[in-house]
């Protein structure tokens, strides 16, 4: 399997101390995708703020408040077994949402960065039943990395 991330760390993302490290995100990628079929792999990671993210989930979802993350397929082509996504990721509300869940912010940071991964192998939370095979999927990923069942 071949991994390219393409990592945005914005401007106004002011402590990048608290920012996941290049690496982890590397590795976090690999336990989630070493198990696909797919041979090439290339996703962009935007770490933005609320007012970016919440433009567009406006735009691309009609839902007018930020979230913690919005995942994009932009080319699923599994007959070359090419995966290519985007993945933007809200600081602000990562970190808020850590503390409010008293969870480490690295731990948390893992299981975003995992969930949208999983959007982009059609993995959804339309439904109950879609929602707990996600759920599943997200905790024993995690689990492999070390970090708590976040739910």
């Amino acid at each position: 399997m071949k991994l390219d991330i393409i990592l945005n760390y914005y401007n106004f993302c002011k402590n990048y101390k608290k920012l996941p490290y290049k690496n982890d995100i590397l590795y976090w990628l690999h336990i989630i995708f070493i198990k696909t079929n797919i041979k090439k792999i290339r996703i962009t990671i935007s770490i933005v703020e609320k007012n970016y993210i919440k433009k567009l989930n406006k735009k691309y979802f009609q839902i007018s408040k930020p979230t913690n993350v919005l995942s994009f397929l932009e080319n699923n082509n599994f007959l070359k077994k090419t995966l290519l996504g985007e993945i933007i990721l809200c600081k602000e509300i990562i970190e808020y949402e850590s503390f409010l869940q008293k969870k480490s912010l690295n731990a948390h940071w893992a299981h975003m960065i995992i969930h949208s991964c999983l959007h982009l192998l059609k993995y959804d939370h339309k439904n109950i039943e879609e929602t707990c095979i996600m759920q599943i999927k997200e905790i024993n990923i995690l689990n492999l990395l070390g970090y708590k069942n976040p739910y």
